[in-house]
C-alpha cells in the first residue's frame, strides 16, 4: 500500500514490548504523522508531491515533552530508514531540517517527529501516454441506443432465472452461496459470461433487463437478492465487503425519515444529485433497481478513458497533476485508512481514475478532518474540468424495475441525477461491490490494499447480509463524505 517505512531497531529499555523489532512509519496522511498512535509501532506513512534522493536523512522522535510516553527521545540513523516520501509541502530541498511536526496525544503530551538531512529533488509522475485506445474509449454517439448495452432477457430467459430461483431455495443453502452451480442457468449463462468479458475488456457497463416484476409483493426480499446475487454470479462471483461492519448491500434510497439536511448525509441517502466518481476500491459496481423516482434519478456514466485523451489533448498538464500523489482523501470511517495518493492511473496498458470529491474537498456543511491539506486552486481546477469532460460524455442509464447494470469501477466513472419521490414506491436500488477473480485488472499498488479490505476473505471482517433495508435517522461523521 504506497511507501512504507520499515526502521530496524532495538527497543529502547522503558519499552513495555520486549519483541518489538520493527518500527513502522504509517500514517493516513499529513494530519496523522502521529495522530493515530495507540501504541509504539504505529506512526507515519510519508508521502509528497516530490520524491528526493535520499543523503543522509535522519529522523527524529522526541518523547520528551509527552510524559506519559512510553519511550524517550531516541534517533533513527539513515541507514534504517528504506524508501518513503513526504506529505509536508512546506518542507525546503537541501534544508538540514526537512520536516519537524509535533502531535499532542491526549493520553501522553507532545510528541515530535523531525526529519533531518539533505533532499535532492526528483519526479515521480509516471510516463504517460499520448492516448489510449480501445473499446472503452467511446462516446455517446459509440451507441444507437440501449439496446448496444442492453441484454434483454426473453420469456425463455426469465423462465430459466425462475426456475433457477426455485432450484436454489429447494437446496436449503444460506444466500452467500449462491453461484453459477447452486444458480444454473444453461441458456442465459454464456450470454452473460460474454457480458462479463464486455464488463471488463470492453465498453465498460452493461445493463440485464427482463425481470420484470420486482414489485411489492411479487417475490420476498431475500429472493430478490438471490436473484441479484445468481445473475450477478456469471459477470463477477466474489462479493465484498462495503463496510467495517461486513454489511454486504446497500440500500440506496433517499431516507425521508431524518432530519439531517441533504447537504450534510452520504449521497446514497439523499436525493441530491451526485457528481462524477468511483466507488472507492472495489472492481465491479453491481445495482439492482427495485423502483424509480416520480422525476430524475437516472444512473449517468462517462468513459474515464475518453476523460483522459480528451485531457491529454486540451490540458496535458492536469493529466500529470492527477497522476502525482498528492491527493489526500478523508476516511470512510474505519474500514479505509485516509490515504495520499494519484487520482490517474496508467497501469499494465490501462488508464484507472479512482476518487469521489467529497473525501477531498468536503461538503458545505461537512469539513474534512481538521489538520488534513486543502486542496490548491489549481487542483480544485482539475477536479472542475474532470467532471465537465465526463459531463459532456455521459450516457444517462434509465432503469426499470428489476434492471441490474454493472459498471467497470476502475474503466468507468458514474454519477446520478438529483430526483424526487412519490409519496408511495420511492427510488430504491440496491449495491453489490463484485470481483471477477480471473478478468479482474491488475491495480496499482496504492488501490490494492482498498481492494483487499473489500474482498479478501481473511481480514477478519465477516460478512453480514443485510437484505432488508433499515431506515436511517442519522449519519456519522465519517460516512458523510461517502457515496
Amino acid at each position: 500500500m504506497g511507501y512504507w517505512v520499515g526502521v530496524q531497531s532495538t527497543p529502547p529499555a522503558v519499552l513495555p514490548y520486549p519483541t518489538w523489532k520493527t518500527l513502522i512509519l504509517r500514517s493516513c496522511d499529513f494530519l496523522g504523522i502521529l495522530s493515530r498512535i495507540t501504541s509504539c509501532y504505529q506512526f507515519a506513512r510519508l508521502r509528497a508531491p516530490t520524491s528526493f534522493t535520499r543523503r543522509a536523512v535522519e529522523a527524529y522522535i522526541d518523547g520528551s515533552g509527552a510524559a506519559g510516553c512510553p519511550f524517550s527521545f531516541r534517533s533513527i540513523t539513515s541507514n534504517s530508514l528504506d524508501s518513503f516520501v513526504i506529505i509536508s509541502t512546506t518542507f525546503t530541498m537541501g534544508a538540514e531540517t526537512i520536516l519537524s511536526h509535533t502531535e499532542h496525544i491526549p493520553a501522553w503530551g507532545d510528541l515530535t517527529l523531525t526529519l533531518k538531512g539533505e533532499l535532492a529533488p526528483a519526479t515521480i509522475t509516471p510516463k504517460l501516454p499520448d492516448e489510449i485506445s480501445g473499446p472503452l474509449a467511446w462516446n455517446p454517439s459509440t451507441f444507437e441506443s440501449d439496446a448496444d448495452y442492453t441484454i434483454t432477457l426473453d420469456d425463455r430467459e426469465i423462465k430459466e432465472v425462475r426456475s433457477a430461483l426455485s432450484h436454489f431455495n429447494e437446496l436449503d443453502l444460506s444466500g452467500s452461496e449462491v453461484s453459477t452451480t447452486t444458480f444454473p442457468l444453461p441458456t442465459l449463462g454464456p450470454k452473460l459470461r460474454q457480458a462479463a468479458e464486455d464488463v471488463h475488456n470492453g465498453k465498460g457497463f452493461v445493463v440485464v433487463r427482463g425481470i420484470r416484476d420486482m414489485q411489492p409483493g411479487e417475490f420476498s426480499p431475500e429472493d430478490k437478492i438471490i436473484i441479484f446475487l445468481g445473475i450477478s454470479s456469471y459477470i463477477a462471483g466474489a462479493r465484498g465487503r462495503q463496510d467495517e461492519n461486513g454489511n454486504m448491500l446497500s440500500h440506496i434510497r433517499n431516507a425521508k425519515l431524518s432530519k439531517t439536511p441533504q447537504s450534510q448525509r452520504p449521497t446514497r441517502y439523499s436525493s441530491r444529485a451526485s457528481t462524477f466518481h468511483t466507488d472507492t476500491f472495489c472492481d465491479i459496481l453491481a445495482l439492482q433497481s427495485r423502483s424509480n423516482a416520480m422525476e430524475g434519478g437516472a444512473t449517468l456514466v462517462s468513459s474515464t478513458w475518453t476523460v483522459y485523451n480528451k485531457l491529454q489533448k486540451e490540458h496535458p498538464d492536469l493529466c500529470e497533476l492527477l497522476a502525482r500523489p498528492i491527493w489526500p482523501f478523508d476516511s470512510r470511517g474505519s474500514f479505509f485508512p485516509c490515504s495520499t495518493r494519484p487520482l490517474l492511473y496508467h497501469h499494465d496498458g490501462k488508464v484507472m481514475m479512482n476518487f469521489a470529491r467529497e473525501p477531498l474537498l468536503g461538503l458545505e456543511d461537512v469539513k474534512r478532518k481538521a489538520g488534513l491539506p486543502v486542496l490548491s486552486q489549481g487542483q480544485k481546477n482539475a477536479l472542475e474540468i474532470v467532471e465537465r469532460l465526463a459531463t459532456e460524455g455521459q450516457i444517462s442509464i434509465n432503469t426499470e424495475p428489476g434492471d441490474l447494470l454493472f459498471i467497470n469501477n476502475h474503466g468507468v466513472l458514474h454519477s446520478r441525477e438529483e430526483f424526487t419521490d412519490a409519496v408511495e414506491n420511492p427510488r430504491y436500488l440496491v449495491r453489490m461491490w463484485l470481483k471477477n477473480e480471473e478478468l479482474a485488472w491488475d491495480l496499482p499498488e496504492d488501490l490494492q490494499y482498498g481492494n483487499s479490505r473489500i474482498y479478501d476473505r481473511d481480514n477478519g471482517l465477516g460478512e453480514r447480509w443485510n437484505l432488508a433495508d433499515t431506515p436511517r435517522i442519522e449519519f456519522a461523521v465519517a460516512e458523510r463524505l461517502t457515496s
